[in-house]
């Protein structure tokens, strides 16, 4: 466990850093029990429908795919993830939207269907995602209700 410079805990990375710090909360334990896989970007020949292929070939399929980008900003990840094509339908992600005064497609549904964006700090993200979590099971239940399932 990473207690930070001089043992002082992971607020002053927060303070100082914005970051450099990690809270198990049992994930891990499920990436070593082999429950959730890790794969390298580099590894990864293209998306699918239903998850990924592997340059050797191998199809890995997947309820949920997610991204740790580093440092650039997400619609640049989009763009190198997905091509220009989605990152122009996209459009700006964070930022504060001049129209709404909302920031750009952060927590809520994008213009590309199915892609959803929740970042920002751990407390952000943990508030945040409950309600983006709402909003994707309202929008699974209406296509449900659509189709009639």
């Amino acid at each position: 466990m990473n207690t930070g410079t001089d043992g002082v805990s992971w607020q002053l990375m927060y303070i100082t850093k914005s970051g450099g710090y990690y809270f198990n909360v049992g994930c891990s334990d499920l990436i070593i029990e082999g429950k959730i896989r890790v794969v390298q970007h580099a590894d990864i020949q293209r998306f699918v429908a239903n998850g990924f292929e592997l340059a050797s070939g191998e199809l890995v399929t997947a309820d949920l795919v997610v991204t740790a980008n580093g440092y650039l900003g997400q619609s640049e990840m989009v763009g190198k993830l997905l091509g220009d094509a989605i990152r122009t339908r996209v459009g700006a992600v964070w930022g504060i939207n001049s129209d709404s005064q909302e920031l750009n497609n952060m927590w809520m549904e994008t213009p590309q269907e199915g892609l959803w964006f929740c970042a920002g700090s751990l407390a952000q993200c943990r508030i945040y995602s409950k309600y983006l979590a709402l909003q994707i099971k309202a929008k699974l239940n209406a296509v449900s209700a659509t189709a009639g399932v």
